[in-house]
C-alpha cells in the first residue's frame, strides 16, 4: 500500500521508527484513530502522532519531515476540529504534552507556552491581578491553537492581548512574528505555510482581583449554561457569525434545528452546533453543513462560512 508521499507504508513507518528511536524524547503514536484526539470524536487513523516535549523536539521532528517529504499537520486539544473519516497521513505533531512554560514579565506582560490550556492561563491571570482573557475562561483549546484562529467570545479576541508569536518553521528554525504582521481577523491570524506557533508574548492590564474574579465567573456560567444542555461531544461552533446575524439564530429560522445526517445533528439547544450523537462520520456532518449553507442561503441569501477546520483524507 503506498502513501501520500509514493512510499510504501511499511517502509515509511521503519524511517519514522529508527528517527524516533534515536533522538526523539517525547511519545509516539502509530496508526491512531483521530477520533479519540477531536471534542466531536470523528476522524479516520493518522500515521503517526508525535508529542514533542520542547524546542529541540520539534525542531528535529520538522526537520526530518522535511528531509523525507512527510507531510504534517499541527494539533492542540483537538476543538473546533473535524478530521475527514480517511484520517490524516504523515505526522501529527501534538502540542498538549510539552510547550507549558508561562514566563511572567513586568508590566503585566508574559511569554506563554502554546501547549498551555486557555483556562489555566485564565486562572494564572486572574490570581496576578492581570485582566484581558477572561472571555477565554471555558474555551477548551491551547494557547497555540487559540492564536492560529484568533479565537473569541463576548466581545474578547486573542489579539487583544497577543503582542506576537515565536515559530518554528519547516525545517524547525526559530522565528518571531510581531502582531502587526499576524494580520488577525474574525477567527484567523496569518502565519507562514508550514509554521507552529511554539509561545505567545502577551499583555494584560493591572486590574483589580475581586473584578477579575466577577467576570471570569460571569462568563464561565454563560457558556456552562450552553455547553451542559448540549451534551454531546461537538466542536464548538461550525460557522462564522454573519454581519447581518448570528449563524445560529440564521440556521434556527430556517428550521434546523434537530436536523439529523447519519449520526450527526444539529443541536436542538444551539443550531450553530453540530453534534455528534453516537457513531457519526465525518461525511455525516459535512453533508449536514453543506445542507445548512443551502437551506440559509435560500431562505435568507446569506452565505455561511466555515469556523470548523476540516482536514485529512474522505
Amino acid at each position: 500500500m503506498k502513501s501520500a508521499t509514493g512510499k510504501n507504508k511499511g517502509e515509511e513507518k521503519v524511517q519514522y521508527s529508527l528517527f524516533f528511536i534515536q533522538r526523539f524524547k517525547g511519545k509516539v503514536l502509530f496508526n491512531v484513530p483521530m477520533s479519540e484526539y477531536t471534542s466531536l470524536r470523528i476522524g479516520g487513523p493518522a500515521d503517526v502522532m508525535a508529542f514533542p516535549q520542547d524546542e529541540g523536539d520539534l525542531k528535529d521532528l520538522m526537520a526530518f519531515a522535511e528531509a523525507k517529504g512527510f507531510p504534517f499537520y499541527v494539533l492542540g486539544s483537538g476543538t473546533n476540529l473535524l478530521v475527514r473519516d480517511g484520517g490524516i497521513r504523515g505526522i501529527v505533531v501534538n502540542m498538549t504534552e510539552g510547550f507549558k512554560d508561562i514566563t511572567w514579565l513586568d508590566g503585566g506582560k508574559a511569554i506563554v507556552g502554546a501547549g498551555v490550556k486557555l483556562p489555566d492561563l485564565v486562572v494564572q491571570t486572574r490570581d496576578r491581578g492581570l485582566s484581558g482573557i477572561e472571555f477565554a475562561a471555558n474555551i477548551p483549546g491551547t494557547i497555540g491553537g487559540a492564536v492560529c484562529m484568533n479565537a473569541g467570545a463576548y466581545g474578547g479576541e486573542m489579539k487583544d492581548v497577543v503582542e506576537g508569536v515565536e515559530i518554528a518553521g519547516r525545517k524547525g528554525q526559530k522565528g518571531f512574528i510581531p502582531k502587526s504582521e499576524l494580520n488577525f481577523s474574525y477567527r484567523r491570524a496569518s502565519l507562514p505555510k508550514g509554521a507552529i506557533v511554539t509561545r505567545a508574548h502577551m499583555v494584560f492590564e493591572l486590574r483589580d482581583i475581586e473584578e477579575i474574579k466577577a467576570k471570569v465567573t460571569e462568563f464561565r456560567e454563560k457558556r456552562k449554561a450552553t455547553s451542559s444542555a448540549i451534551n454531546f461531544p461537538n466542536a464548538g461552533s461550525i460557522f462564522k457569525n454573519p454581519e447581518s446575524a448570528p449563524a445560529g439564530r440564521l440556521i434556527e429560522e430556517a428550521g434546523l434545528k434537530g436536523e439529523k445526517m447519519g449520526g450527526a445533528a444539529v443541536s436542538e439547544v444551539h443550531a450553530n452546533y453540530i453534534v455528534n450523537t453516537g457513531g457519526a462520520r465525518a461525511k455525516d456532518v459535512l453533508t449536514l453543513m453543506a445542507l445548512i449553507r443551502d437551506r440559509v442561503f435560500s431562505t435568507r441569501g446569506v452565505v455561511l462560512e466555515p469556523e470548523i477546520k476540516v482536514v485529512g483524507e474522505d
